[in-house]
């Protein structure tokens, strides 16, 4: 082979090398801030979730409060009605069967009483899991904000921020859905 001639190469222009620069940002900034918002989305349905459980649950335990509360009033009566009518002269007839309902209507109650907590505990189960995705909302908003700002002033370490706290985020998103913390 001969001799290759070598061509000068045109150099690229400070202003050319610098909007290649901004685009390469500006696409990077567009591709974190998309991902991040489809995991801000993801969390705050999850999180609007677990309040409307937490909701409905704690609706259950007024319920069961007012049924318990229901019963031990029933309870009170019959056994008030059964004091005064074992007072009266010639008493009563059947106090046995009377004891029976009453202390059925105290078990009913009791009962009740249970399934109240037993609401109320899920009930604080669900608001801390919307707790827990709440927060992760909040972290992925603020790394879409730094990732924004980051294309808007050319500044790349307020894009490597924005994922930092991206990369929270997601862990926190995580911990929505598995409790750890």
């Amino acid at each position: 082979m001969g001799r290759e001639t070598l061509e000068p190469q045109e150099l690229v222009a400070p202003e050319e090398f610098d909007r290649v620069r901004r685009r390469d940002l500006a696409t990077r900034v567009a591709v974190a801030a998309a991902l991040l918002a489809v995991l801000a989305s993801i969390s705050a349905l999850e999180a609007e979730h677990g309040a409307a459980e937490a909701i409905l649950a704690k609706n259950d335990a007024i319920l069961w409060q007012s049924r318990a509360s229901d019963e031990w009033a029933y309870r009170q009566a019959k056994s008030i009605k059964l004091h005064l009518q074992e007072l009266a002269p010639g008493g009563v007839p059947d106090t046995e069967a009377q004891r029976a309902d009453i202390s059925a209507s105290e078990s009913r109650a009791r009962t009740d009483e249970e399934q109240r907590d037993d609401a109320n505990r899920e009930a604080a189960e669900h608001f801390a899991r919307h707790h827990r995705f709440a927060v992760a909302t909040s972290l992925l908003q603020i790394a879409i904000v730094l990732e924004t700002v980051a294309a808007v002033l050319d500044r790349p370490p307020l894009w490597w921020g924005g994922l930092a706290v991206g990369v929270v985020g997601a862990a926190a998103l995580l911990n929505g859905f598995v409790g750890l913390l």
